[in-house]
C-alpha cells in the first residue's frame, strides 16, 4: 500500500512540475525573441574600400563596420577606437590613403556601386538639376546594393543618393530656397538607406535612415556612416 502511495505521488509531482517546467522554457524564449527583436535608432560606421572599374563610374566594395544602437554587431575586423580615430583620415591633407588603409584589420567583400553622371539640360523630363544655378554639371547618382556580413547574421541594404564626384565645391539649391555647398568627394544633401532583411539573428529585419559619404584625401578608401531606425517585420 506505502508502495503504491509513494508512486502515485512521485506521478503527481511530475504530472505537476513538467508543464511548469515547459511554461518557464516557453516564457524564457520568449524573452529572448522581444530582446532580439527590439526597434530603435542605430548607427553604422564603416571604412569601405572601392575598386573602381576603368571610369571609376562603378566599383566593387569592400568594408569593414561598427554598428551601435538598437543592435550592435561588427565585421572585417574595424580598428577605430572614438568617432576622432574614425574620421581622422579624411582630415589629413596628405597620407589620407595610407591612414584609411589602416582602419580595417581583415576587410570583408560588401558589394557595389553605380554612378551616373548628372544628365544634361532637357534629357529627362523630371529631371531636377543638383547645381544652385540650375544648369547640368551638379552632382552624380549614386546607388549601392551591399551586404553587411556581422558576427551575428547577414544585413542587405541598398543606399541612394547624390555624390560630388568633381575637385570643386558644388552648391546645391534645397527645395525651401537655401543653398548647401557639397565638398569634393562627399554624398550631396540627399543619401538615404534602406534595410530590406537578413540572416542570422537579422531575419526579418527591415530599417531606412540617411547616410553620409566622404572619399576627401582618401579615395579608394571611404568613410561611410548611416544613421536611422530598425524594426523587424517578424519574429523569429
Amino acid at each position: 500500500m506505502k508502495k503504491w502511495t509513494i508512486a502515485g505521488l512521485a506521478t503527481a509531482v511530475v504530472a505537476v512540475l513538467v508543464p511548469f517546467a515547459v511554461v518557464q522554457v516557453a516564457s524564457a524564449g520568449t524573452s529572448t525573441v522581444k530582446q532580439q527583436h527590439q526597434a530603435g535608432a542605430i548607427t553604422i560606421q564603416s571604412w569601405l574600400y572601392a575598386v573602381p572599374s576603368e571610369n571609376v563610374m562603378s566599383a566593387t566594395v569592400w568594408d569593414c563596420f561598427k554598428i551601435t544602437g538598437a543592435i550592435t554587431d561588427e565585421g572585417g575586423g574595424p580598428t577605430w577606437t572614438n568617432d576622432t580615430s574614425y574620421h581622422a583620415p579624411n582630415t589629413k591633407t596628405s597620407g589620407g590613403v595610407t591612414a584609411a588603409s589602416a582602419e580595417c584589420a581583415d576587410k570583408v567583400p560588401a558589394g557595389g556601386f553605380i554612378l551616373v553622371p548628372p544628365p544634361e539640360a532637357g534629357q529627362y523630363q523630371f529631371a531636377q538639376y543638383t547645381s544652385a544655378t540650375g544648369s547640368p554639371g551638379g552632382l552624380s547618382t549614386v546607388y549601392a546594393v551591399h551586404t553587411i556580413s556581422g558576427q551575428k547574421g547577414d544585413i542587405y541594404i541598398t543606399f541612394a543618393g547624390t555624390y560630388n564626384m568633381t575637385d570643386s565645391v558644388v552648391p546645391v539649391k534645397l527645395s525651401n530656397g537655401t543653398t548647401v555647398a557639397v565638398q569634393p568627394l562627399t554624398t550631396g544633401p540627399q543619401c538615404t538607406w534602406l534595410i530590406t532583411g537578413g540572416s542570422g539573428a537579422y531575419a526579418g529585419l527591415q530599417g531606412s535612415g540617411t547616410c553620409f559619404a566622404n572619399a576627401e584625401n582618401t579615395f579608394p578608401w571611404i568613410n561611410h556612416t548611416e544613421q536611422g531606425s530598425v524594426w523587424w517585420s517578424s519574429p523569429s
